[in-house]
């Protein structure tokens, strides 16, 4: 199988970045996140505790899988490990497909939990979309905050960064232009972006690989932590 189309590599020959200066631009987009969720709070557009509670499930999400992945993962060379899959390709998409079922039906169930407690305690007939908008700000924070602190782990362990920049970048620009504008569909846009970079990553990776890297499974539910609620506060309507 054949990448269609090497998006990192494309990104990094275009831009030209040094390394030293991509850690620059993770710090200043980790710093903009953290202006962003402050005003978030301030506007009453999030909870802290609700954001800090949504990370420990992403983290929960994602290292669980990492350690998953580990425990049955196959090397590239052939007879190296002690399990090796006749058709790694159907493996691999088999138990993707599965953890993307999972999350979505997780994602569901949250946001319409959220959105009954609220609309429980209120009288306005928007207090359920109010409650959903909150959970869905959440669980974007806090995607993004596990999303940084494994930017920061791959810094300290000298590896590429442009898998997570994207994602950080693409929605701290979807804020700031939703916050300037109050353009709801800036969140679709974003959501389907990151969509798009998240298929031609992962292909490409895959590709490399033949379908042997499974622990790359574990950035399936980080990207949906972000596409989810961003598709989701689209449609929205916020205060």
């Amino acid at each position: 199988m054949k990448p269609f189309f090497n998006i990192n590599e494309w990104i990094g020959r275009t831009l030209g970045f040094s390394d030293g200066l991509w850690i620059l631009i993770a710090a200043v987009l980790f710093a903009l996140l953290c202006l962003l969720f402050i005003g978030a709070v301030r506007g009453g557009r999030v909870k802290g505790r609700q954001m800090f509670i949504e990370t420990g499930w992403t983290a929960l999400w994602y290292f669980g899988l990492i350690l998953l992945s580990f425990l049955t993962y196959w090397p590239f060379k052939k007879g190296a490990a002690l399990w090796v899959p006749a058709r790694p390709m159907w493996v691999w998409l088999i138990a993707a497909l599965v953890i993307i079922i999972l999350y979505v039906f997780y994602f569901q169930k949250r946001k319409k939990h959220f959105a009954d407690k609220v609309s429980a305690t209120a009288i306005r007939k928007s207090a359920a979309g109010s409650g959903a908008s909150k959970y869905c700000y959440a669980l974007l924070f806090a995607g993004m905050l596990v999303a940084s602190v494994v930017a920061a782990m791959r810094i300290v362990g000298g590896d590429s960064l442009f898998h997570l920049l994207v994602p950080m970048l693409t929605v701290v620009l979807t804020l700031l232009l939703n916050r300037l504008t109050r353009w709801r569909f800036w969140f679709f846009l974003g959501s389907l972006v990151l969509l798009v970079y998240a298929v031609l990553m992962i292909q490409n990776v895959l590709a490399l690989t033949n379908f042997s890297y499974t622990p790359l499974l574990a950035m399936i539910p980080l990207f949906l932590s972000a596409i989810l609620p961003m598709g989701a506060l689209a449609f929205i309507k916020q205060k």
